[in-house]
């Protein structure tokens, strides 16, 4: 069984070649992805002759450079481990001078991925557990046969179904005094979901990845208000937890004042604000909020959670009507968007979520 590739991995076995032969190295996934490299702007790229490579099984040459096209010469050496194309290794180069290294980058990197595989096999079963989770949410290789073992050995039948990812992160300043409290408490409700795998991940949060309903997180929400917070992901296949993560992390991210759990499907607007950059956040946050205080943005969420009915929201903040009335005309003149109009409420409404997602 091929032992499961990380990112540290890959980068230890392209510095280690790196070292041998002074080439720039690529290590490029079975989908041609360049994941680790000597040249890091070619991180993440995508890889024609590692790609065609790892479809094909043999060395693919290239013999000319392509500026246009990103494509550099050099050789692209598929790595076939126990019978399976794990990776494929490129250097690049005269294609002449560095095949003189392809065979002895093949024997490097097995030995390397050898040695790795012992290691994770000599590991616990959480450990395994961690580096499946790890793997899945920042979308890296994970061999099938080694992520089915451990499934099987947490009573999982198999990758098939529909998953989901939670996030729970702790507040920073309760986890670095009381984590092991908190730890033992939080293990003992992910017992208890079943089909679930769950890990640590440093330095505050644990991750849940899941087939069936996440249950037990309302539990978790309500019991430590004060310490977590909850984003619940997407659901869909094994192969888009990465995408589940961090639709999770978004939901974290959205999270409106006192709530302390979020289902990414409840979102909306946040979805578009969360993609606004810094300074343009800044700026629109600046222009539409600044001149009011606190308590007029506090009366501007009761308001608009009532659906700008100011009989409700008198009725809540306890004014009279005429004082609800004094209060609106006295923001109008503060920013000069009247919030009983509905255009310049919706630039409000959208200020006020936006300040939520940007913090």
């Amino acid at each position: 069984m091929p032992a499961p590739i990380h990112l540290q991995l890959a980068r230890q076995i392209v510095d280690t070649l790196k070292s041998i032969c002074e080439h720039d190295i690529n290590y490029i996934d079975t989908q041609g992805r360049i994941c680790a490299s000597t040249d890091e702007a070619r991180i993440d790229d995508y890889h024609e002759g590692g790609a065609e490579a790892a479809r094909t099984g043999e060395i693919i040459t290239i013999e000319e450079d392509d500026p246009e096209k990103g494509v550099r010469r050099g050789i692209n050496m598929p790595i076939r481990y126990r019978g399976d194309t794990v990776a494929v290794i490129g250097i690049t180069g005269e294609p002449e001078e560095v095949r003189k290294y392809a065979f002895l980058a093949q024997r490097i990197t097995l030995l390397l991925l050898r040695e790795h595989e012992m290691d994770v096999k000599n590991h616990n079963l959480q450990s395994q557990i961690h580096h499946v989770i790890i793997s899945l949410v920042n979308q890296e290789t994970l061999n099938q046969d080694f992520l089915q073992e451990v499934l099987k050995r947490r009573g999982i039948d198999s990758v098939s179904g529909t998953w989901q990812t939670a996030v729970i992160q702790l507040n920073e300043r309760y986890h670095l005094s009381n984590l092991a409290m908190i730890e033992s408490r939080l293990y003992q409700t992910f017992e208890q979901i079943e089909e679930c795998l769950y890990t640590y991940n440093y330095p505050n949060e644990y991750i849940l990845i899941g087939k069936k309903e996440l249950k037990g997180l309302s539990y978790l929400a309500d019991k430590y208000e004060e310490i977590l917070k909850i984003g619940v992901g997407t659901k869909g296949k094994i192969s888009g937890v990465y995408r589940s993560f961090h639709s999770a992390r978004l939901a974290l991210s959205s999270m409106a004042p006192g709530k302390n759990l979020q289902y990414f499907e409840d979102l909306d607007l946040e979805l578009l604000l969360a993609g606004v950059s810094r300074h343009t956040a800044d700026m629109y946050l600046q222009k539409c909020l600044a001149p009011l205080d606190r308590e007029d943005g506090e009366l501007l969420s009761v308001y608009f959670s009532t659906e700008m009915s100011l009989k409700k929201t008198s009725e809540l903040l306890f004014l009279h009507k005429n004082t609800l009335q004094y209060r609106l005309n006295r923001i109008r003149e503060r920013c000069g968007y009247d919030p009983r109009v509905f255009r310049e409420a919706a630039v409000l409404h959208c200020a006020l979520r936006l300040e939520q997602v940007a913090g």
